[in-house]
């Protein structure tokens, strides 16, 4: 039997083809979330770094949306604080965030989005049993989590801080358990909205055009 072509713009094809409206809306709306979480008052905080349940919508958003689709929602929610809109954790705005002690895990957040994202592409193309596609997708959250920490660590060392590689390694382990939490939580959501909407999966290479 011929597959069924997926609709244009389905939101985690990672095709050259431009973003579509639903693309865009899709991105705005991981942006808004994104926002959301990141405003909600951290648990705790360790010196100037604040425990975040935004790591949430981070890891779901190259989950559900792919690599380009998910770093650009993330791109474009530091985009939007920058520019001064009050969407950073505390409610803090401006450049000055980007570059504070916390900038890393924000630049990582965007290479989480395309590093996960194409990972997720790879592999769930592959359609994955149901028993396997949440192992999988909190597998890829939990690389994700990596990823944003090596970059939080990184800028712990050459930005404003200026931690050695144990002081920063140190700092930032203190959010690496419940960061792997989140991780699940973030898998199990993606195999979620992906069981209830299975268009929204990448498709098979071998699919019809």
């Amino acid at each position: 039997m011929t597959a069924t072509p997926a609709k244009a713009g389905t939101v985690v094809e990672e095709a050259g083809k431009g973003f579509q409206a639903s693309d865009l809306a899709l991105i705005a709306v991981f942006a808004a979330l994104m926002a959301v979480f990141a405003l909600i008052p951290p648990i705790f905080t360790v010196g100037a770094i604040p425990f975040s349940l935004a790591m949430i919508i981070v890891l779901l958003a190259p989950l559900v949306l792919g690599s380009i689709r998910g770093g650009a929602s993330m791109a474009l929610y530091i985009l939007v604080g920058v520019a001064g809109l009050p969407v950073f954790a505390g409610g803090a705005s401006g450049p000055a965030k980007l570059i504070g002690p916390s900038g890393g895990y924000l630049v990582g957040y965007i290479a989480c989005g395309l590093i996960c994202g194409a990972i997720m592409t790879a592999l769930v193309r592959r359609r994955p049993g149901r028993r396997v596609l949440p192992v999988l997708l909190c597998l890829i959250a939990v690389v994700g989590v990596g990823v944003v920490h090596v970059f939080g660590v990184a800028w712990f060392m050459v930005g404003p801080l200026h931690l050695t590689l144990g002081k920063a390694i140190a700092t930032t382990a203190v959010f690496l358990p419940w960061d792997i939490l989140k991780a699940v939580l973030a898998g199990l959501l993606a195999t979620a909205v992906f069981l209830a909407y299975p268009r929204l999966m990448p498709r098979p290479r071998n699919s019809a055009k």
